[in-house]
């Protein structure tokens, strides 16, 4: 079962698409959306869009997982990065893939133990968990949403 973790971004987007193998986790593919400031508005949203689908369609994940919106003191970035939320949804949606929200403290506590982890703990544990070096902070929040996840859904799995 293939599981893709989204960390939303209007510049920037965290994606990672994971495996559970018994009770190791690996990743199948992870990376950023990236657009640019000189590229037109709808242009930015739309490349999100188009590249998550792509990404959808070759993956074929069976359930998905982002992050809450995190409401900051800038009210521009806050709007950004919820209308890349919006398109992510979109795609998701469009998909028929069923997805969960979480918040960031949710995933820094089931991944490091402490809701308040710093994101080197966070890049740590990401790659202590599934044998990789991820050095980028979008994509390595995008492995840990995708890891908490998935172990949500094995531990409801088992309970069953």
């Amino acid at each position: 079962m293939i599981t893709l973790g989204i960390d939303p971004g209007f510049a920037r987007c965290g994606y990672a698409f994971i495996e559970a193998k018994n009770s190791a986790y690996k990743i199948v593919d992870s990376g950023l959306i990236e657009t640019f400031q000189n590229q037109e508005y709808n242009q930015r949203l739309s490349f999100i869009y188009t590249q998550l689908d792509e990404l959808i369609k070759k993956y074929k994940p069976s359930n998905a997982a982002i992050e809450e919106l995190f409401f900051s003191k800038n009210t521009k970035t806050a709007i950004k990065v919820a209308e890349a939320r919006g398109v992510i949804i979109l795609a998701l949606t469009l998909n028929n893939i069923e997805f969960q929200e979480y918040k960031p403290k949710e995933v820094k506590s089931q991944i490091t133990g402490n809701g308040n982890a710093n994101k080197d703990a966070m890049m740590k544990m990401v790659n202590l968990f599934t044998g990789s070096n991820i050095i980028q902070d979008d994509t390595a929040d995008a492995v840990a949403i995708a890891l908490a996840h998935a172990s949500r859904n094995r531990i409801f799995n088992d309970i069953k």
